[in-house]
């Protein structure tokens, strides 16, 4: 069985997971970099496009993907994420294959013991970065997994700054196979790139002790 998760937006992650009754492996992850275009059709259309090649080339049997909180504080983007959740659920059902909605505080919990980050992730990383490298920290302090310091862009083909959504995509990939397939068992074959070394680090990138 072939599983999809996604993390949808302009920028989504994907982790792509292989499963048995007992057993999993994570074999890829990755993102998609939906075109921006002031007709939204257009970038609609071209994530549509995007996802469907990815059921294609991986031959999919289940799809889940991140809820969308709503909030007063930060309300800017809410229709364009929804757009992209009605997608995935139109691709899905067009495919006949089964979607499952992941509630985005009981993922963040089961991997990261809390939802929010704390003061001294806070203090370390700033408020918005620490949102997602305390999900970094938490699949490499606890389940060993690393990631590289760099994505690689699908239009220039050279290496770029890591695109984060993809820790969240493969963290809700342990969060599905635990709770929805009860499968504590996987590995993670994906091959590890070297890093590369950027003219400007960023101060937010996670380093691995």
């Amino acid at each position: 069985m072939n599983i999809l998760i996604l993390d949808p937006a302009n920028i989504t992650g994907y982790c792509l997971i292989r499963a048995n009754e007992d057993s999993a492996e994570i074999y890829d992850y990755g993102f998609l970099s939906i075109e921006d275009n002031d007709h939204m059709g257009v970038q609609y259309q071209d994530f549509i496009d995007k996802l469907q090649e990815l059921i294609d080339d991986n031959d999919i049997h289940e799809i889940a993907h991140e809820d969308y909180f709503f909030s007063k504080f930060a309300s800017q983007g809410a229709n364009l994420n929804c757009a992209y959740r009605a997608m995935i659920q139109l691709v899905a059902a067009k495919n006949n294959i089964p979607y499952t909605v992941l509630n985005i505080t009981l993922w963040k919990k089961y991997i990261n013991g809390t939802s929010r980050p704390t003061k001294l992730q806070k203090s370390m990383w700033g408020k918005e970065p620490a949102k997602k490298l305390m999900t970094q920290e938490s699949l490499w302090k606890r389940w060993g997994i690393k990631f590289p310091n760099h994505s690689i862009s699908e239009t220039t083909g050279k290496p770029i700054k890591f695109k984060y959504d993809i820790v969240d995509a493969v963290a809700m990939g342990i969060f599905y196979l635990a709770i929805y397939k009860h499968i504590l068992n996987f590995t993670v074959t994906k091959k590890i790139p070297d890093d590369v070394e950027f003219k400007k680090e960023s101060k937010t990138t996670y380093k691995y002790e």
